[in-house]
């Protein structure tokens, strides 16, 4: 995965577990922006997607 936020538009319907499987992001350490509101995609898994719908990925960067 790249560095950096991205924004994906849904092609189709499905829900956020189909779309992380899809981009092979299912274990990768980001947050989500759906509408407006940030996520872990672990936390809303089942929420339905729609056509035309914008995810925003934002990676987690932690150091120490």
């Amino acid at each position: 995965m790249k560095v950096g936020i991205e924004e994906i538009e849904v092609k189709e319907d499905k829900t956020i577990k189909e779309l992380m499987d899809e981009l092979q992001l299912s274990s990768a350490p980001i947050l989500l922006e759906v509408s407006g509101e940030i996520f872990y995609p672990d936390a809303i898994k089942d929420r339905r997607l729609r056509r035309g719908d914008k995810v925003t990925l934002i990676p987690v960067i932690a150091g120490g």
